[in-house]
């Protein structure tokens, strides 16, 4: 049972990632923490919610996370101002397992009983090339930026390399024959 255990811990740890959702709603967990502190309000019944008109507002609504004991008198309304996704390459010296730098960026306006207040928030982590690309196939309502992109070879390249290896491997073929 033991090792059972331990082998599934390694699997885990091999495959762990979170989606660009999930880093969203880490960020405005953040942001409902900052919500509290601002309006001197208890967390638990803060009501807060996206009131803008878009797929990114109700991407972002639906990322919120839930309160048990919402009331009307913790309801706060946010505004987005922009949202950032960038990913870049790490600095580190391995080129071969290469990491990269993933950074969502929010910025809001947030109103609750006639004060306004501005917030900006910044989450960031870090990614192995295979889960850059799962998460880059993902559905969000907002542009991701940097040179992710980078390091990664052309497809002429790619084919030309096949190609050579190929006719390298048939040359020797027919010299041997």
């Amino acid at each position: 049972m033991k090792y059972i255990l331990i082998i599934c811990l390694i699997y885990g740890l091999g495959f762990g990632q979170s989606s660009h959702r999930g880093l969203t709603t880490e960020l405005l967990k953040d942001l409902q923490r900052a919500i509290a502190d601002s309006t001197s309000l208890p967390g638990d019944s803060l009501n807060i919610s996206f009131t803008d008109e878009s797929t990114l507002t109700a991407f972002l609504n639906s990322c919120l996370p839930k309160t048990p004991n919402q009331s009307e008198i913790g309801q706060v309304d946010i505004t987005s101002n922009a949202i950032t996704l960038s990913i870049n390459h790490s600095t580190s010296k391995s080129i071969r397992n290469s990491r990269y730098l993933r950074q969502l960026e929010l910025h809001v306006r947030f109103i609750h009983e006639q004060t306004e207040y501005a917030w900006q928030g910044i989450i960031s982590d870090n990614l192995s090339k295979a889960q850059l690309k799962s998460i880059l196939d993902e559905e969000i309502p907002f542009e991701v930026k940097g040179n992710y992109s980078r390091g990664e070879p052309a497809v002429i390249l790619i084919v030309l390399t096949t190609l050579g290896v190929f006719s390298l491997g048939a040359a020797l073929f027919f010299i041997r024959t």
